[in-house]
C-alpha cells in the first residue's frame, strides 16, 4: 500500500515534493464511504450474532472484507509526489507513474459542478447538493488525459499548488458543468460524471437492501432461519 514518501521505488528518482490533501476535504470521503462501512458492520454483526452455517458465514465475511477494503480505500491517506521526471500518486495497492514530459498543459476547475446543475439557478438544499467539487487534470500535447486529481478527495488549494508545479501554464475554470467541460475538452470528463448517480445509487441501493436483509434475517426465529437453511 502505496502512503508513504519513503516507498517511492527508487528507479524513479530522489523526491522533490509531497502533497496531501487537506482536512477540509475529508468530510467528502466520510460521506463516500459510509454504505460501505455499514455494509462491513451489518455483515459481521449477523455473523457473530446469529452463527449461520459455515458457507454463509464465509459469504458474508468476504463480502464484509471486500467493503472494508472499499472503505479504507476512501479513507487511507492520499499522497502524490513528484520526482525530477515523474508524478506518483499512491494507489491501494502500489503507485500510478505518469512521466512528467508527457504533461503539456494543465486544467483547473475550482468547482465542477454535475449535469443536473447544467442551466439552473439552484438555491437551498439543491446549491448545497450541486455546489461542485474541484477537479484538476494534466493532458498531453494532444490534449488527451494522462493525470485526473479527484475533487472528492483533494481540495482546491492543494489541486492549484500541484498544477502550478506540473505545468507553467494552467487554464482555470471557476465555475463549469460537466456538460460545459465535456464540450470545452472533450475527452477530459468521464462517463460517470456526465450520467451521473447511476453507480453511487446501484452501490447505496444494494447496500440498503442487503442491510436490511441481514436486520430481516436477524429479528426472524431461529428454527425459521434453520428451515431456511442460514443457522
Amino acid at each position: 500500500m502505496a502512503e508513504n514518501a519513503h516507498q517511492v521505488p527508487e528507479k524513479y528518482g530522489p523526491v522533490e515534493k509531497i502533497f496531501h490533501p487537506r482536512i477540509q476535504s475529508y468530510h467528502r470521503r466520510l460521506l463516500a464511504a459510509m454504505p460501505s462501512g455499514l455494509l462491513c458492520l451489518a455483515s459481521l454483526a449477523f455473523v457473530g450474532y446469529k452463527r449461520p452455517i459455515l458457507p454463509v458465514s464465509l459469504g458474508l465475511i468476504l463480502l464484509a472484507v471486500l467493503a472494508a477494503l472499499s472503505l479504507y480505500s476512501a479513507l487511507r491517506p492520499q499522497l502524490i509526489v513528484l520526482t525530477e521526471g515523474y508524478l506518483l500518486r499512491g494507489r491501494l495497492f502500489g503507485w500510478q507513474v505518469v512521466d512528467r514530459q508527457r504533461i503539456d498543459h494543465t486544467i483547473m476547475a475550482e468547482r465542477l459542478t454535475p449535469r443536473q446543475a447544467a442551466g439552473k439557478q439552484l438555491k437551498g438544499l439543491a446549491a448545497l447538493r450541486y455546489q461542485g467539487i474541484p477537479a484538476l487534470w494534466a493532458v498531453d500535447s494532444r490534449k488527451k488525459r494522462v493525470f485526473r486529481l479527484d475533487g472528492r478527495m483533494w481540495d482546491a488549494k492543494t489541486a492549484k499548488a500541484l498544477a502550478a508545479s506540473l505545468s507553467p501554464q494552467t487554464t482555470v475554470y471557476q465555475l463549469i458543468n460537466v456538460t460545459q467541460m465535456n464540450k470545452q475538452h472533450p475527452g477530459l470528463v468521464t462517463f460517470n460524471e456526465l450520467h451521473p448517480g447511476w453507480k453511487s445509487a446501484t452501490a447505496g441501493l444494494l447496500s440498503v437492501v442487503f442491510i436490511l436483509l441481514l436486520a430481516f434475517f436477524t429479528f426472524m426465529p431461529d428454527q425459521t432461519l434453520q428451515e431456511l437453511g442460514i443457522l
